[in-house]
């Protein structure tokens, strides 16, 4: 077997690829057996031609050429590249991303025998626009010189890895990270192949622009992959004018993020298509480290009696949105929990073997419809975004047949007071309610919690 096999999928830009093999036709040799593996996606353009000008510059040079059709795809050319392939360690290398010289030796001394590690290099340059940034930096850059020149734009702003500042705050070591493949991304990505093999590879269902790496990541995580950053490992990305409507990245990575969750069905992803990669992590780690029941108001004995009396009881399937405290828990009667912190998660699953609790919001569920009797909303759903809230409440109302909501009028949340957080008054609910069709069918007082059930509007006719 090989040790090294890099992979490129390409279509057209022949340039760009001339320029990688370039950089790889001059790596260090240590040893390694190296194969390179080109898959051609149905390019229009003589890409041959350009495996042909390297073909005595690369011994281990291979080429695969897919006839364009409705099944073609990022994920697909690269799927096809690990079938070809006979490395044991990976390397999918992006065409026009190119490597230093000592880059095979590098990857090759950090992931040895490991038969989980994942790296992610740095890659320079991702981001920078040729028609407004300076480019006469990297004007003269060679195999040898291209590690230096990337130290050199680490902390330039028009040329930096966006993820620099997360990867250095864990010091490389992206298992400390609450959600660390939200960093993969896949310009460059180098993995043992058993890790690979253990995920299936590339979603090919994934078409368009955008989620197919992070989707490969989250499958690298969900297979205990070790992933580190590399902080000796740099790459750079040659700018070059971007061929894809910046609407259209937005819209199809948006929906390939909702495919993916279609598949995973848990908090993070559920979340995932409504937040910005680089902030992504940091939403994660707030809920990990988020007690529900010390930011919003302690309910009564007497409201619980009511709940369970009047809501609970004699229903099949019930569910709590916003509970964390364990007095609360043991006294609610519901079947279902839907909770967002990992860690309260896997500690009440042990305590409650009863009850089933679900790595969910509410966002986005695989419940049918009309599956609940009963969901309980605590004032917990204060604290979410307009726009998150607006999809949520479609959602709650989708899956159960009645929907009730908590809501202490004289309870105002740390968050809101020193946190900064959103936390929505009586009438700002109202108003969400009214934007999505919903009001008010009934409501209650108990001790200082409001109780209210919300349903589908009904116009009446005059």
């Amino acid at each position: 077997m090989l040790d090294v096999s890099i992979i490129i999928p390409v279509y057209n830009k022949m340039e760009q690829l001339e320029q990688s093999l370039y950089f790889i036709a001059h790596q260090i040799d240590i040893g390694v057996a190296l194969e390179v593996v080109v898959i051609d996606d149905g390019s229009t353009q003589p890409v041959k031609n350009i495996i042909d000008s390297y073909a005595d510059k690369i011994p281990n040079l291979k080429y695969l050429y897919l006839e364009r059709n409705k099944h073609s795809c990022r994920s697909r050319t690269r799927n096809v590249g690990i079938r070809e392939s006979s490395g044991s360690i990976l390397v999918f290398l992006d065409c026009g991303i190119i490597i230093p010289e000592c880059f095979i030796k590098r990857v090759v001394n950090r992931i040895g025998e490991s038969r989980s590690t994942v790296l992610y290099p740095y890659i320079m340059g991702a981001f920078t626009d040729p028609s407004k940034d300076d480019l006469s930096v990297i004007e003269k850059i060679t195999p040898s010189n291209l590690a230096a020149v990337c130290e050199q734009l680490k902390y330039h702003p028009a040329w930096e890895d966006m993820r620099t500042s997360h990867f250095e705050l864990v010091d490389h070591d992206l298992n400390r990270m609450d959600a660390p493949w939200s960093m993969g991304w896949g310009g460059v990505v180098c993995a043992s192949r058993d890790i690979v093999l253990q995920t299936g590879g590339f979603d090919e269902t994934l078409k368009g622009w955008g989620a197919e790496d992070t989707d490969f990541s989250y499958q690298l995580h969900m297979h205990k992959a070790l992933m580190y950053a590399t902080d000796d490992i740099y790459t750079l990305h040659l700018p070059h004018p971007s061929d894809d409507n910046i609407d259209q990245k937005i819209r199809s990575s948006y929906l390939n993020r909702k495919k993916m969750h279609m598949k995973h069905r848990t908090f993070d992803t559920e979340i995932y298509p409504y937040s910005a990669d680089m902030h992504f992590d940091l939403i994660m780690a707030k809920f990990n480290r988020l007690v529900a029941h010390y930011y919003i108001p302690a309910y009564s004995d007497r409201l619980i009696e009511l709940l369970n009396g009047e809501y609970l009881k004699d229903a099949e399937r019930t569910a709590v949105i916003g509970a964390d405290s364990h007095a609360m828990l043991s006294e609610l009667g519901v079947s279902h929990v839907f909770l967002q912190n990992k860690r309260l998660l896997e500690r009440y699953t042990n305590v409650w073997p009863e009850k089933e609790f679900v790595y969910l919001l509410g966002v986005d569920t695989l419940y049918p419809s009309k599956h609940f009797d009963v969901i309980i909303v605590t004032d917990y759903f204060r604290m979410f975004s307009e726009p998150l809230i607006g999809i949520m409440l479609k959602e709650l109302y989708r899956i159960s047949k009645k929907v009730v909501f908590l809501y202490n009028d004289s309870y105002v949340s740390y968050l809101a007071t020193t946190a900064g957080w959103t936390w929505h008054s009586k009438e700002e609910l109202e108003e969400l309610f009214d934007r999505n069709q919903l009001m008010h069918h009934s409501e209650r007082r108990v001790d200082d919690c409001k109780v209210f059930e919300v349903g589908k509007a009904v116009a009446l006719v005059k």
